[in-house]
C-alpha cells in the first residue's frame, strides 16, 4: 500500500443497516460508521462503536474473517495462511481501541495479510479461533476460521457442539467463503439467540451468531442451520433459506419486499430452521422453542407440540448432513411447525412452502466449483498439520498508533 494510501486527507460520518433472524430481533439495527479518505482518493467505511466512537475488536475480527475484502491485489484471503504466519509488521491496539483514521493509518484495514494486528490475526488469535478437535481429521482445522467471543468453557461447548452435530462437509461449507463469528451477548428481547447474515446494507460481510445468556445446544444448533442455510449453496428447496440473495450471497433488504412476502419468507426460514435443529440435536430441551407458542396443532400446549415434531422428525436417532436435510424435507407438513405464523400480516411457513413449490421459485441446489489456488499468500504458505507450531518472522516490527 503506497503512503498516500495510509495518509488520511478528512472523515465524515456514515451508517449501516442490519438485520438479524430470531423472534424478537428481525427490525432493522443501525450500526455508525465512519467514511475515511485517504489523500490518493481510497474511501473505506470502518463501522464504530457508537459511545466511543472506536473500532471495536469484533469489527476487525469481522474484517479479518472477510476473506473476499482487504487484499491489496483483490485476491481472495487465506484465513489459515494469515494466523499460521507471522508478518514482519504488528500493530499494538491502543488503550480504547483504535480510532478509524488510526487503523487506516496503519494500512492493515486496506490489506490485512500484510500486516498483523496482536490478537486479531496474528498467533495470538487462536485464544478465539481454535481448531474443532473432535470433528473428522479434515474437518479440524476449519475451526479456525471461527472465532468464539466468549469464555474457554462456553468455547468449548460451541466447538463439541458443531463437531457433533454437523459433518465435516458441512463445516466447511459453513467457512468456505469467509469465517463466521459466534459470540455470548444480547439477542434481542424474547430471544435465545440470533443470526445476522452476510448483507448488501452493511459494510462489514462476516456472519455473526449472538447466543443468549442460557443457551444450550439447540439454540447454537438452531443459528449454525440458519447460517448453513444461507451460504451452503449446494442446498435446494425446503433447505435453502426462501430469503432473497444478491449475486455475491448477501441477504436483500426487508425493504425491497412486499411486506407480507417477507414475513411469510421469515416464517418458513424459521419454521424449517426449527424442523431441521430438532433433527440434528442429542436430546430435546427442557423447554419448548419459543415458536411453538405461534401454532396450534399436534397438541393443546407448546410443549406437547414441540414433542409431537421431536418424535415425528426423529424416529430413531439423531441425523446430520443430507440425512438430516432429506427427513426435514419428507416430514416438515406432518409437523406442527410448519404452521408457524409468527411474523404477520403473512403466510404460514407450510401455506407459503406451498405456494413457492407450486411456482417453481424455490431455491434450486448449486454444483460447487473447485476453488483454484489463486489465494493472496503475501505472508507466506500455511505451516505444517493441525497442531503445528507457526512460523515466525525473524523481521518482525511492532507499530503504536499516534495519539
Amino acid at each position: 500500500m503506497n503512503k498516500k494510501g495510509n495518509q488520511v486527507a478528512y472523515v465524515r460520518p456514515g451508517v449501516d443497516y442490519v438485520e438479524a433472524l430470531g423472534s424478537g430481533t428481525a427490525g432493522r439495527k443501525k450500526i455508525p460508521t465512519v467514511w475515511v479518505t485517504a489523500k490518493n482518493g481510497q474511501k473505506w467505511e470502518i463501522p464504530v462503536d457508537p459511545k466511543t466512537g472506536r473500532v471495536p475488536n469484533e469489527y476487525l475480527f469481522g474484517r479479518f474473517l472477510d476473506i473476499n475484502r482487504g487484499s491489496r491485489n483483490g485476491r481472495e484471503r487465506n484465513i489459515l495462511i494469515d494466523i499460521w504466519k507471522e508478518a514482519d509488521m504488528i500493530h499494538e491496539i491502543p488503550d480504547g481501541g483504535f480510532t478509524p483514521q488510526q487503523l487506516i493509518e496503519t494500512g492493515w484495514w486496506q490489506a490485512v495479510n500484510e500486516s498483523d494486528i496482536e490478537g486479531i490475526d496474528d498467533t495470538g488469535a487462536r485464544a478465539f479461533a481454535r481448531e474443532l478437535e473432535d470433528a473428522a481429521k479434515s474437518a479440524q482445522a476449519q475451526g479456525m476460521k471461527m472465532v468464539l467471543l466468549m469464555p474457554d468453557e462456553s468455547q468449548k461447548r460451541v466447538r463439541d457442539i458443531i463437531a457433533r452435530d454437523f459433518n465435516a462437509s458441512e463445516v466447511k461449507k459453513a467457512v468456505r467463503n469467509g469465517g463466521i463469528i459466534i459470540k455470548e451477548g444480547n439477542p434481542g428481547r424474547g430471544a435465545a439467540g440470533c443470526y445476522i447474515p452476510m448483507q448488501e446494507t452493511s459494510s462489514l460481510k462476516t456472519p455473526v451468531i449472538i447466543l443468549g445468556k442460557n443457551w444450550d445446544e439447540e439454540t447454537l444448533v438452531h443459528e449454525f442451520t440458519h447460517h448453513l442455510r444461507h451460504v451452503d449453496q449446494t442446498r435446494g428447496g425446503l433447505t435453502r433459506t426462501p430469503l432473497k440473495l444478491n449475486a455475491g450471497g448477501e441477504r436483500v433488504s426487508s425493504r425491497a419486499y412486499d411486506r407480507k412476502e417477507y414475513n411469510s419468507a421469515v416464517n418458513l426460514e424459521e419454521a424449517a430452521t426449527v424442523a431441521e435443529s430438532l433433527v440434528r440435536i442429542q436430546a430435546p430441551s427442557t423447554g419448548a422453542n419459543g415458536y411453538y407458542t405461534a401454532t396450534k396443532v399436534h397438541g393443546d400446549t407448546p410443549m406437547e407440540r414441540y414433542t409431537h415434531d421431536r418424535t415425528t422428525l426423529v424416529t430413531d436417532k439423531p441425523m446430520r448432513g443430507r440425512k438430516a436435510e432429506k427427513q426435514v424435507t419428507g416430514k416438515f407438513e406432518d409437523t406442527s411447525i410448519s404452521h408457524l405464523g409468527y411474523y404477520r400480516p403473512g403466510s404460514n411457513a407450510a401455506n407459503y412452502y406451498k405456494e413457492r413449490k407450486a411456482k417453481g421459485t424455490l431455491p434450486v441446489p448449486v454444483k460447487l466449483v473447485r476453488k483454484t489456488k489463486k489465494t493472496d499468500a503475501t505472508k507466506g504458505t500455511v505451516a505444517g498439520p493441525v497442531g503445528a507450531t507457526a512460523a515466525k518472522s525473524p523481521n518482525r516490527r511492532i507499530s503504536r498508533a499516534k495519539r
